[in-house]
């Protein structure tokens, strides 16, 4: 029983490992994970509260960039002179003087950002609850090791002593000859 669960435990450890390996080849120089046409964005705002908070996953579909209003999209905006990706609902759309898109967002604090066709990264398609701080804790360093490196070597330690114990139990028997 013991040894199965111990196994059990090693094949999820590995499973998360060559998850966490795989991801990261697959992660852009802005941060976004992506899969062909699909891309993985962690929602950082509670502004489309209750459809999704922050921390939830957002599945976006990176092909699909012609949006119109009331869409739920992705995109890069700068702050304070970084690119960050957010995820947020087109409240409207007008055209500027050479015929191209512009696309206003509210923000958290009432305001409106408005962007370009250039921003947007695709458009929403679905939501894992929480899964988008699960997934930023184990991307990193500290969470791959907390997640994967210290429980396998603990259970490499319990191992060995689960082990040792039992090779003792098998001296301390006394031995029968016939």
């Amino acid at each position: 029983m013991f040894k199965n669960i111990v196994l059990t435990i090693y094949v999820i450890i590995i499973g998360i490992a060559i998850g966490v390996a795989i991801l990261s080849n697959h992660m852009t120089e802005a941060g976004i994970i992506e899969f062909g046409n699909t891309a993985l964005v962690e929602i950082e705002s509670d502004i489309l509260k209750p459809e999704t908070v922050t921390g939830d996953l957002a599945i976006i579909d990176t092909s699909d960039t012609k949006v119109k209003k009331d869409d739920i999209i992705s995109y890069v905006t700068l702050e304070q002179g970084n690119a960050v990706i957010r995820t947020n609902r087109i409240e409207a759309i007008v055209q500027d003087e050479n015929d191209e898109n512009i696309y206003s967002l509210k923000k958290e604090d009432g305001t409106i950002e408005n962007i370009d066709d250039s921003c947007i990264l695709g458009t929403h398609k679905m939501t894992i609850p929480y899964a988008g701080v699960v997934l930023g804790y184990i991307m990193t360093q500290q969470g791959f090791y907390s997640v994967t490196l210290f429980p396998a070597v603990i259970l490499f330690l319990i191992s060995i002593i689960s082990f040792a114990f039992s090779l003792l139990k098998k001296k301390d028997k006394p031995r029968y000859h016939y």
